[in-house]
């Protein structure tokens, strides 16, 4: 009994994750889209047509917990409801997609540390929050409050930020340091040993 329990709890957060990035991507998704114009965005989950409605009421069941947890609003009649994220919703999708960006890391670490420094204005809050979020997710450690370092290579990453953020120089920096003086924390905290 157990073990049904927690393999419906395991199906159930892929399908809140796929319908936050549905949204996150459209915007907005309408419930009575959840018949075959759907099933084009859901195909890996579609098994046939005896399947369809056991899917059909996960994604029920899934807009109602994401809408119960605070993440979606939804709005309409019952069948032909409009599905929303909320302000939380685009938090928790940030989160998730700063969560898969992992940097490539070489086989050896060169002896240099990758710092990033910001500065954005109060009027970017959300852009900022996004950084901090990207950083962390990427692996990055923070030294100060606008300030985290990484040990490997990450220009792609950083030009990927910017872009995103759509933030130029004058808000956020690069550069590669050297040497660190008392960097012994930071090398166990990566778990480097000297070369």
């Amino acid at each position: 009994m157990k073990k049904m329990q927690t393999e419906t709890r395991g199906r159930y957060l892929p399908m809140r994750n796929l319908i936050l990035r549905t949204l996150a991507v459209g915007g907005v998704l309408s419930v009575a889209l959840v018949a075959p114009k759907t099933l084009t965005l859901l195909k890996k989950l579609d098994r046939g047509a005896t399947n369809r409605k056991n899917l059909y009421r996960r994604i029920t069941q899934a807009i109602t917990d994401l809408e119960y947890a605070g993440f979606v609003k939804t709005s309409g009649e019952r069948g032909h409801r409009r599905v929303e994220l909320t302000d939380k919703g685009r938090v928790t999708i940030e989160t998730i997609y700063a969560n898969e960006y992992r940097i490539p890391e070489p086989a050896f670490w060169d002896g240099r540390w990758r710092v990033v420094m910001f500065d954005i204005r109060e009027k970017r809050r959300r852009a900022r929050s996004q950084l901090r979020l990207l950083l962390l997710g990427a692996g990055f450690l923070r030294l100060q409050d606008s300030v985290w370092i990484y040990p490997y290579p990450c220009d792609e990453f950083i030009g990927l930020v910017r872009a995103h953020l759509k933030s130029g120089t004058g808000e956020m920096l690069s550069f590669v340091a050297e040497a660190l003086e008392s960097d012994r924390k930071l090398r166990e905290h990566f778990r480097l040993f000297s070369t």
